[in-house]
């Protein structure tokens, strides 16, 4: 395993040699009460080169009919065990309201290449909030300043960033979003962040990989954001295409929205792996299962 990373962490191969990790994991999941809405959830928190591997992918896909991870589980992971008991006690702690959302979308940053998906991505994410009734701030393009975006931090619990990212191996709390005017770093985020911030949803590419150098740390953005306060936080393994963004973020809050508002979430849950887990569904149904490197990159970390 340790010999595998970058393009192979989604290819066939690996998945189809992944069996080891799927059988054990019934957990319930072939009890015939059972749908896909009620898997059980299951928190991942791998250490070495397993940390580069889309475990929640794993499967035995050289067949039509083996079984697959995604349908037995519902996957989350966790930078360290720690993490994920802060992150569960201060959830415990909070109601569960739908707060309100900062949108921050960056289609054309200066010096980079142009985003043009994050457009779309907006108005179908400013869209779905409308029709819940869900109060929001949008921030597009120029408006998306990192003095307007650090202002508006501490009134909105939920984040979502539709932008690039860049991650600093040596100085991880440098690790940025890309903004019009400049970076956002996570030190900007620590010190500006709600302190009832929730969720965060990194529509960035690749805001879930750590050093293959130093595979035992998680210095990543991913984990950055539960460090600065978030809960749980929505990122991907590797580059996404910029038109599946706008259907997973659509699937994604309309999901999350639909179980807050059920009130059949637990203690200590914010839903977000669930509407997560939804989400690449419904991405996967539409561009096939065999388009790995399109629906495995989604990943929930935290709560």
């Amino acid at each position: 395993m340790a010999g595998i990373s970058g393009a192979a962490q989604c290819s066939p191969a690996w998945l189809a040699h992944s069996s080891w990790l799927e059988k054990p994991l019934s957990l319930g999941a072939n009890d015939p009460k059972s749908t896909y809405d009620q898997l059980p959830h299951v928190t991942w928190c791998p250490t070495g080169p397993l940390t580069q591997l889309p475990l929640h992918a794993a499967g035995i896909y050289d067949e039509g009919s083996g079984p697959r991870i995604y349908n037995c589980v519902v996957s989350s992971y966790t930078p360290s065990l720690s993490a994920l008991t802060r992150s569960i006690d201060a959830v415990a702690k909070q109601r569960h309201v739908n707060p309100s959302v900062l949108v921050v979308t960056q289609p054309n940053t200066p010096g980079m290449p142009p985003l043009p998906g994050t457009t779309v991505e907006g108005e179908r994410l400013r869209q779905v909030l409308s029709q819940a009734q869900i109060a929001h701030s949008a921030f597009n393009g120029k408006q998306a300043s990192t003095t307007a975006v650090r202002a508006a931090l501490d009134d909105h619990p939920w984040l979502h960033l539709a932008c690039h990212g860049s991650q600093d191996i040596t100085d991880p709390m440098k690790s940025a979003f890309a903004l019009y005017d400049g970076p956002l770093s996570l030190t900007d985020l620590m010190a500006t962040t709600a302190n009832n911030a929730e969720l965060a949803f990194l529509s960035a590419c690749q805001t879930a990989v750590g050093d293959e150098k130093i595979p035992e740390e998680s210095m990543h953005l991913a984990a950055g954001m539960l460090a600065v306060g978030y809960k749980g936080v929505i990122a991907t393994m590797w580059s996404i295409r910029d038109d599946d963004a706008p259907l997973v973020v659509e699937a994604y809050y309309k999901k999350l929205l639909g179980l807050r508002a059920s009130g059949t979430l637990g203690k200590g849950e914010t839903g977000a792996a669930y509407a997560l887990h939804d989400a690449t569904k419904r991405l996967r149904e539409e561009v096939g299962e065999k388009e790995f490197a399109r629906w495995a990159p989604f990943v929930h970390f935290g709560v």
